[in-house]
Order: C-alpha cells, then sequence, then structure tokens
C-alpha cells in the first residue's frame, strides 16, 4: 500500500459513520456525566453548609470518609469508562440494523425531536421498571443487582457501576425504542443521551436539590432522588426511573416518613 492510499484509508476511517456515531455518542455521554459528577465530587471534597444540609443521608459519614468505597467506586468507574470506547462502535451496528440513523443529514423538526424523546422515555421508564422489579427477585439480587446495591449511599458516578448483566439490563431499556424506530437522527440520540444520564446521576446523587431534581417540580408523578436514594439505603421499593407511576400502581412507592421536600 503506498503513502497516498495509507492516508486516504485513515481519513475514510476518521469520516466513517461509525467513528462520528462513536465520537458524538462518546462525547456527549461524557460531556453531561462528568460536568454533574464534578459538581458532586466538589461537594463531596468540600463541606458547603448552604449544600450540604440537602444532603439526604446526613446521619451517615460522607463517602470521602469511608475509603474501602471510594476505591471501590474509582475502580469500577475505570472499568466503565473502558467499556463504554470498547461498545459503542458495536451500538452503531445494532442501530442500524433495525433501521436507519441519519449522522450527516439536517436536523429532523423539533416537532418530530420531541415526539421521538417522548417515546424513548416512556418505554425506558416501562422497561426499567420491569426489568430492575425483576432484578430484586431473590436470585438475581443476589447473583446479580447486589453488586449495584453495595453503594447503600449513592453518589453520581455508581449510576453506572453495576454488573455486565445488570448492565445489559439499563441498555435494552435506554436503546429499545430508539433501535425500534426505523428513522432517527443523531442529533434527537445525542439529546436522548444527555436526558438520560442527567437524570440517572441526579437520581443517584445523594442529595434533594430545589430546582435541578424533576422530582422538586413534579413530586407526584416524578421520581428523583429522594425515592432513588430511598431505594438505595433499603434495598427495596421505588423501582422506577423518571416517573413512579408504576410504583404507585405496583404499591412499591416510598419515601421516608421524616424526610420533607426543602425549599
Amino acid at each position: 500500500m503506498s503513502i497516498n492510499d495509507t492516508e486516504l484509508s485513515s481519513t475514510s476511517v476518521f469520516q466513517s459513520d461509525v467513528w462520528l456515531f462513536s465520537i458524538y455518542t462518546i462525547a456527549t455521554f461524557e460531556f453531561v456525566f462528568w460536568l454533574c459528577n464534578s459538581f458532586l465530587i466538589c461537594i463531596e471534597l468540600f463541606d458547603f453548609p448552604s449544600i450540604d444540609k440537602y444532603r439526604i443521608q446526613k446521619r451517615k459519614k460522607k463517602l470521602r470518609f469511608q475509603p474501602h468505597i471510594t476505591q471501590l467506586i474509582i475502580k469500577q468507574t475505570i472499568r466503565h469508562q473502558i467499556s463504554i470506547i470498547l461498545l459503542t462502535p458495536l451500538l452503531y451496528y445494532i442501530i442500524n440494523y433495525f433501521g436507519h440513523l441519519d449522522i450527516r443529514g439536517p436536523r429532523p423538526s423539533w416537532l418530530t425531536i420531541i415526539y421521538q424523546l417522548v417515546l424513548f422515555i416512556l418505554s425506558e421508564d416501562a422497561i426499567f421498571f420491569w426489568t430492575h422489579y425483576l432484578l430484586h427477585t431473590p436470585w438475581l439480587y443476589k447473583n446479580v443487582h447486589k453488586k449495584h446495591h453495595i453503594f447503600k449511599q449513592p453518589t453520581g458516578v455508581v449510576s453506572v457501576l453495576s454488573d455486565p448483566i445488570e448492565g445489559l439490563q439499563n441498555q435494552l431499556a435506554i436503546w429499545f425504542m430508539p433501535v425500534l424506530l426505523k428513522e432517527k437522527h443523531m442529533f434527537t440520540l445525542c439529546i436522548w443521551i444527555a436526558i438520560r444520564v442527567y437524570q440517572t446521576v441526579n437520581a443517584h446523587s445523594g442529595y434533594n436539590l430545589p430546582y435541578v431534581s424533576t422530582q422538586y417540580w413534579l413530586p407526584w408523578i416524578m421520581s428523583g432522588a429522594l425515592a432513588h436514594d430511598f431505594h438505595h439505603e433499603h434495598g427495596k421499593w421505588n423501582y422506577g426511573s423518571f416517573f413512579n407511576i408504576w410504583d404507585r400502581l405496583m404499591g412499591t412507592h416510598r419515601l421516608s416518613t421524616t424526610t420533607k421536600r426543602t425549599n
């Protein structure tokens, strides 16, 4: 192969759709994930009374005083970051196998984007609830889901730390509807990734912060940090993702009777 052929091959790889998909997907995930978690790490390392008053499990020591847990979080986070880089290209081929993903074309109308995002959220919420509920059956909890529930005092990065089998469950919930739709655009998927990452990091934040939590605005219908923190602390109840409707229908919605919304 000549030098020109080598340069052309290298250029074509970096301009390929799978390369662009991987870059857009990983960049969106990492930006939102670490933007949110940088704030949570900062308030974990330093004490800000105006923020600490919103910490949900105040009676427990901060994670920086639990070195065995922080070391486990760091180790598993590094492993997760590597897995994202290796597995994201595979997602591109799965999405295109069942339909068509437009990466280079013009952005779809906002009506189409909003319609598809609503479908993504409703689908993810339903699939997540029932698969999560299943993971709490005795055998699956002991052998799979318990690896996530070792973090009884969650923080943002914990949202992505789990057994590989549970990781597949999460990805199924997130990508089922985007894969199922015949036509989708990369712009819409990036918005969806940003929404889902923010939602799960917030749910695992350990803080019932005003204004930034969906539960703050719509407590009757939305899940949030209060519900999911309670789930981690007790190892049951509150199995939903975005909404608490399924939990209310199944009688699994619980919040601490001593916890009040702080304004």
